[in-house]
C-alpha cells in the first residue's frame, strides 16, 4: 500500500468515545492488520491520490476487454474454417449463447462474491477462479472441430470472463472514496477503449491461425488477477455476516433492486449505448448504401472513423472523469454526452455528403469518452446496498451486454421498413432519452 493509501489511525486502542470518535471511524482493523470494509468508504483511507489502485483498475479492464476485442474477428476466422458455407449462421449462434451465458454469470458471479467468506476476502477468490476458468476453456479450441463444443468452450469463456468482471467492478465501492470515483471510472473506462484497440491488433495477428488467437488471449486476465491479488490490500471477510444459504436466500439475493435510482441509470446506460450500437450497427453499408461512398472512399473513412473514435473517446474518457471528482457532479457530464451523442446521430439526417459521416464519428466520440469516463461512478453512487455491491454491479454490467445483442436486430428491421434515415431517427432517440432518464437521478448531483 503507498503511503498516501494508508489510514487514518486512533490516538489510543480500545472503543472510541466521544473525543476520539472521529479518528477511530477511519482506523484499521487491529486484529487483522488489514482496513475495516466500512473505513474504505470514508474520508481519509485514500488520502490524496488513488495510489496503485488507479493503475491495478486500468490493468483489470485491459485483461479483459482485449480478448473480447480479439474474440469477434478470431471467431469468425475460425468459423469460415469450420464451414465456409454456413459461418454466418455459427457466428450468429455462438455469439448470442456467449452473451447470454455472460449476462447470467455476472450476476450469479457478483452475488456469490458478496457472499464469500475468506481471509484472501469477497473479491480476490472469484477475480482469480473466473480468468482461469475462461483462460482454460479456451485452451481446448484447438483440439476440436465440433460446432457443440467450440461454442459451449465460448460460453465457459464468457462466463469466466463476467466472474472476473463482477469482482472488479466491485472493486470500486469496496476501495474507493466516491471523491475519487470519477478518476477510477476514467482509468477502467480508458482501459476498456485500450483493449478493445489492442484487441483488434492482436485478432489481425492471428487471423490466420485463429485457434491459436483464441486460446493465447484470454491468459491476460489470468496476469492482472495474480496482479490484482498480490498488489491490493485484502479485506479478511471471515466475520462479516451473512444471510444462513438456502433457496428462499438464493431467489431473494437473485431478486434485482427495487431502487428508482438504479433502474433509472440502469435505464440510461442501456439507452446510451443501445443508441450508439443501433446507428453504426451496419457502419459499411451506410458507407455504401446511404452515403453511396466508392470502395477506397469507404475504406479511407473506415480507417478514419476507427483512428477519430480511438483519440476523441480516449482523451474525453482521461479528461472528464477527473473534471467531474473536481466539480463534484456526474448528471452534467453524462446527460451532456447524451445531448453530444443525439447531436452527432442527428447530422447524418441533414446530408448525404460522406463528409458528415465523419464529424458525427467526431462527435460521438467525445460523447462515448465523457459518458463511460463518468457513467461508472454514477453506477457505485446509486448502488442501494454496498453489501450486495457486485451482484447489484452485475445488473448494470447487463446494461452493456444488452445492447450489442439487441442493436443489429433492432438496426436490420429499421432498415427493412423504412431505409436507414430510420436508423438514424431511433438512434437520436434513445440517445436523448440516457439524458432524460438520468437527469431524474435523485442521489447523484
Amino acid at each position: 500500500m503507498d503511503a498516501t493509501d494508508t489510514p487514518n489511525t486512533p490516538n489510543a486502542a480500545g472503543p472510541p468515545d466521544a473525543a476520539n470518535a472521529a479518528n477511530a471511524a477511519n482506523a484499521p482493523d487491529t486484529a487483522s492488520g488489514a482496513p475495516d470494509a466500512d473505513a474504505l468508504h470514508r474520508p481519509g483511507y485514500y488520502t490524496r491520490k488513488l495510489g496503485r489502485f488507479g493503475p491495478l483498475m486500468l490493468i483489470g479492464t485491459l485483461s479483459w476487454s482485449v480478448p473480447s476485442g480479439a474474440f469477434g474477428t478470431l471467431s469468425q476466422a475460425l468459423f469460415a474454417e469450420m464451414d465456409p458455407a454456413a459461418k454466418i449462421r455459427m457466428a450468429a449462434i455462438a455469439a448470442t449463447i456467449a452473451s447470454i451465458s455472460g449476462a447470467v454469470a455476472v450476476v450469479i458471479g457478483g452475488l456469490a462474491s458478496d457472499r464469500t467468506r475468506s481471509r484472501f476476502g469477497r473479491r480476490k477468490p472469484w477475480l482469480l477462479a473466473g480468468s482461469v476458468f475462461a483462460a482454460a476453456a479456451m485452451l481446448v479450441v484447438p483440439f476440436t472441430n465440433s460446432f457443440a463444443v467450440v461454442v459451449t468452450l465460448f460460453a465457459c469463456q464468457q462466463i469466466g470472463c463476467n466472474i472476473l468482471v463482477a469482482g472488479l467492478s466491485a472493486l470500486l465501492p469496496d476501495h474507493v472514496h466516491k471523491n475519487l470515483l470519477g478518476r477510477a471510472s476514467a482509468l477502467s473506462g480508458l482501459g476498456n477503449l485500450l483493449g478493445g484497440a489492442l484487441g483488434g491488433l492482436v485478432a489481425a495477428g492471428l487471423i490466420a491461425v485463429p485457434k491459436i488467437g483464441l486460446a493465447i488471449t484470454p491468459w491476460t486476465m489470468v496476469v492482472a488477477a495474480v496482479l490484482l491479488c498480490w498488489l491490493l490490500p485484502t479485506i479478511p471477510s471471515q466475520g462479516q455476516a451473512v444471510e444462513p444459504l438456502s433457496l428462499a436466500s438464493i431467489a431473494k439475493s437473485l431478486r434485482p433492486p427495487g431502487d428508482r435510482d438504479f433502474w433509472l441509470v440502469f435505464s440510461g446506460r442501456v439507452c446510451f449505448l443501445l443508441g450508439l450500437l443501433t446507428t453504426f450497427a451496419y457502419q459499411l453499408y451506410i458507407l455504401t448504401d446511404y452515403f453511396r461512398a466508392d470502395e477506397a472512399t469507404t475504406q479511407g473513412m473506415i480507417a478514419l472513423s476507427g483512428i477519430l473514435l480511438a483519440v476523441g473517446a480516449g482523451v474525453f474518457t482521461v479528461v472528464m472523469g477527473p473534471l467531474s471528482d473536481r466539480v463534484g457532479r456526474r448528471k452534467p457530464f453524462v446527460i451532456g454526452a447524451g445531448i453530444v451523442g443525439a447531436a452527432g446521430v442527428a447530422l447524418l439526417l441533414t446530408s448525404h455528403n460522406v463528409v458528415v459521416f465523419p464529424i458525427s464519428i467526431a462527435a460521438l466520440s467525445m460523447a462515448y469518452g465523457t459518458f463511460i469516463s463518468v457513467d461508472q461512478a454514477m453506477m457505485v453512487q446509486v448502488l442501494p446496498n454496498r453489501q450486495n455491491a457486485a451482484r447489484d454491479l452485475g445488473f448494470l454490467t447487463v446494461a452493456n451486454t444488452a445492447p450489442g445483442i439487441v442493436a443489429p436486430g433492432l438496426a436490420g428491421l429499421l432498415v427493412t421498413l423504412a431505409g436507414y434515415p430510420a436508423v438514424f431517427v431511433g438512434g437520436l432517440i434513445l440517445t436523448a432519452a440516457s439524458g432524460a432518464f438520468l437527469i431524474s437521478v435523485k442521489r447523484v448531483r
